[in-house]
C-alpha cells in the first residue's frame, strides 16, 4: 500500500468529486498521519472511493464523528482518511412502526432529537457527543442504558453497507422477516470498519417512557451482590456502579469516600417507577442524583485518562462479577460496573509516559480475572505503544475466522487495515 500520488488524488476527485479530496489534511491516528481526507457526498461516491482504493492498494482509515478514534489496533499502511460525515439524514421514520432509516453518518444527537419529536426513543447512548450512528455499530458502543436498550445489534434490523472493493451491498431490511441465510448485520455491528463501510441502517425505535426518574446511593465495598438485586427491578433502565475513586467526577458533594457510588434510572410508566424508586430509597437509602448524573456517568465511560493511561472493558457473566471486581481491585484498577450485565469498564493510570511493565501487569490481572469468570477483555482505550500486543486480547478463534472473512470481503485490505482481531 502507498501514499497517494498525484495520479491517485485525480482518480479519487473523479470518484468522490473534486471538492471531496482535501489533499492539505492533517490526521494522525496512533502514530500514523495522513495527509489526505476524502468526504464523499453521498452513497454512490463513496462505493466508486472505495473501488478507487481497492485498484490502487491504498488503506484508508474510517471516521465518522471520531469519537472512538483511539478504539482498535494500530492503523497500518493508511494513506487516506475515509469520512462518511456527508452521509447523514434520516431517509424515513415511521411513527406508528417506531422504526428509521437513517445514513451512517448522521450524528446520534440530531438522530435522538428527531425520533423524540415522533414519540420515540433513541435506543443508542455511547459517550461522545459528535457520536454517529456508523461509527456506534462500527464499534458497537454501549452507554449506561444499554441495560434498558439492548445491545446495537438488538435493535437493527436492516443494514447497508460498501464492501472492500467498492461493491454496495445490504442485509436485512425494514422488517426482521427480510433476513434470510447468514446475518451478515452481525460481521459489521462492532467489526470495526475491516469488512464494509456501513452507509445506512434500519432502526428498532424503544418506546418512549412516560416518565424518568434518577437516583443514587453510597453503597459499602461489599454491596455488589445487592446491587445485582436492585439492578433487576422492573423498570430500572440503568444502573452503574462507579467506585470512590471515579464516584466525585459524578456526585461531587455526596461522593464516597470509600465503597461504590450507584446511579440508577428508572424509565416506564409512573405508577411503576413509584414503586422501584420506593424500593430503591428503602433498600438502599437512595435519593436522587443531580442533574445530568447520568450523562456524567457516560462521559466518564468514554473517558480517556490522559497519555498514560488505559481502558479496558471486560464482559462477564453478572454471576461472576464479584470476583472479577475483588481480582482488578487488588490490581490496582478503578472501576466502572454495570452489573445487569456484567460489563466493567477497568482504569489503570501508569506510573511515566513509556511503562511496559504496567501495561504488562495490567494485562496479566485482567486475562487471569476474565478467564476464571469464562469471559473476554479489550483494550478500548491507551497510547499506541501500549498496543504492541492485540487490544482484543485472547482471540485466537476469532482471529482465524477474521481473516478469513476480511480476504472475502476486502480483498485488497484496505478498509481500515490493521485495526481488527489479529491486526487484520
Amino acid at each position: 500500500m502507498s501514499v497517494p500520488r498525484p495520479d491517485d488524488l485525480a482518480a479519487l476527485r473523479d470518484a468522490a468529486g473534486p471538492e471531496a479530496v482535501d489533499a492539505t489534511a492533517a490526521f494522525e491516528i496512533d502514530g500514523t498521519k495522513l495527509g489526505v481526507a476524502v468526504t464523499p457526498p453521498d452513497e454512490d461516491a463513496l462505493a466508486r472511493t472505495v473501488a478507487v482504493l481497492a485498484a490502487r492498494g491504498i488503506g484508508c482509515a474510517i471516521r465518522g464523528g471520531g469519537t472512538r478514534q483511539a478504539f482498535g489496533n494500530p492503523l497500518r499502511d493508511a494513506g487516506v482518511l475515509l469520512s462518511t460525515t456527508a452521509i447523514q439524514g434520516i431517509l424515513e421514520l415511521d411513527a406508528e412502526e417506531g422504526v428509521a432509516h437513517v445514513r451512517a453518518g448522521t450524528p446520534l444527537r440530531a438522530l435522538r432529537d428527531a425520533v423524540h419529536e415522533a414519540g420515540w426513543e433513541l435506543p443508542f447512548d455511547p459517550p461522545g457527543t459528535r457520536a454517529t450512528l456508523g461509527g456506534t455499530l462500527a464499534t458497537a458502543a454501549v452507554g449506561p442504558r444499554h441495560p434498558g436498550f439492548g445491545r446495537p445489534r438488538d435493535r437493527v434490523i436492516g443494514m447497508e453497507v460498501v464492501l472492500g472493493d467498492g461493491t454496495r451491498t445490504r442485509c436485512g431490511g425494514r422488517v426482521v422477516k427480510n433476513v434470510t441465510g447468514y446475518d451478515l448485520m452481525k460481521l459489521h455491528i462492532g467489526g470495526c470498519g475491516a469488512f464494509g463501510v456501513v452507509t445506512a441502517a434500519w432502526l428498532r425505535l424503544a418506546p418512549r417512557p412516560e416518565s424518568e426518574h434518577v437516583l443514587c446511593a453510597v453503597l459499602t465495598p461489599d454491596a455488589l451482590p445487592r446491587a445485582l438485586d436492585a439492578a433487576r427491578l422492573p423498570t430500572l433502565r440503568a444502573c452503574t456502579l462507579v467506585d470512590a475513586s471515579f464516584a466525585a467526577a459524578v456526585e461531587p458533594t455526596r461522593a464516597p469516600a470509600r465503597g461504590w457510588l450507584m446511579v440508577a434510572e428508572c424509565a416506564g410508566d409512573e405508577a411503576a417507577i413509584a414503586v422501584d424508586v420506593s424500593a430503591l430509597r428503602d433498600r438502599f437509602g437512595a435519593f436522587d442524583a443531580s442533574p445530568n448524573a447520568l450523562g456524567r456517568v457516560r462521559a466518564l465511560q468514554g473517558e480517556t485518562f490522559g497519555p498514560v493511561g488505559l481502558r479496558f472493558r471486560i464482559a462477564v457473566l453478572p454471576s461472576h462479577l464479584a470476583a472479577v471486581v475483588a481480582d482488578l481491585h487488588a490490581a490496582g484498577a478503578a472501576l466502572l460496573v454495570h452489573p445487569a450485565t456484567g460489563l466493567l469498564h477497568a482504569r489503570f493510570s501508569l506510573d511515566v509516559d513509556v511503562d511496559g511493565a504496567g501495561v504488562d501487569r495490567a494485562w496479566m490481572a485482567l486475562r487471569s480475572a476474565a478467564r476464571a469468570a469464562g469471559g473476554h477483555v479489550v483494550l478500548e482505550a491507551g497510547p499506541t505503544w501500549a498496543k504492541l500486543r492485540d487490544v482484543f486480547g485472547d482471540a485466537d478463534d476469532e482471529w482465524r475466522v477474521a481473516r478469513a472473512l476480511k480476504a472475502r470481503f476486502d480483498p485488497a485490505r484496505v478498509l481500515n487495515p490493521g485495526r481488527y482481531v489479529g491486526g487484520i
